[in-house]
């Protein structure tokens, strides 16, 4: 059964793409995220780490496979724009930041130990992540080969 919410050319991707785009997208993104702040040493400075460069592997490991590789997949079940998509989908990472790893981390709850604005920083830079996410991921699927397809479904 066709989604009618979903463009023709999207419903044809293949898992394999769509997390290599998804990857590709989300290396892309963690990588501008990143030059412009260092949450990373705020995260690894509040658990204790001694080593920021395991804190900035897992960085790029968390913001590039897991959840580059988790929107290929979310990205044609959320509405509007792919830009909008990485932004409702990075708002639903800060949640688990913001209510699951912070207070494992010893940041409290929604990052509260950090100051009364950590939580409105993570989630701001949470929906920048998202907004290039998206807008990479957008611009990575949309691509002569599903154009070809979908004029293809519209000759027949």
């Amino acid at each position: 059964m066709r989604n009618p919410r979903k463009p023709e050319a999207e419903r044809h991707i293949s898992a394999t793409d769509r997390i290599g785009n998804g990857v590709v997208a989300g290396f892309i993104a963690t990588l501008a995220l990143s030059v412009l702040h260092e949450p990373v040493m705020i995260v690894a400075e509040a658990v204790g780490a001694d080593a920021p460069v395991t804190a900035w592997l897992f960085h790029f490991f968390v913001g590039t496979l897991l959840w580059g590789g988790v929107f290929g997949f979310a990205h044609d079940f959320l509405p509007g724009p792919s830009w909008v998509r990485g932004m409702i989908f990075a708002a639903a990472a800060a949640l688990i930041v913001l209510l699951a790893v912070a207070p494992l981390t010893g940041a409290g709850l929604f990052c509260f130990r950090l100051g009364v604005f950590a939580p409105l920083t993570v989630a701001l830079f949470h929906l920048a992540y998202g907004a290039i996410l998206g807008g990479v991921y957008g611009k990575l699927v949309d691509t002569d080969e599903a154009r070809d397809h979908l004029a293809g479904h519209a000759h027949r």
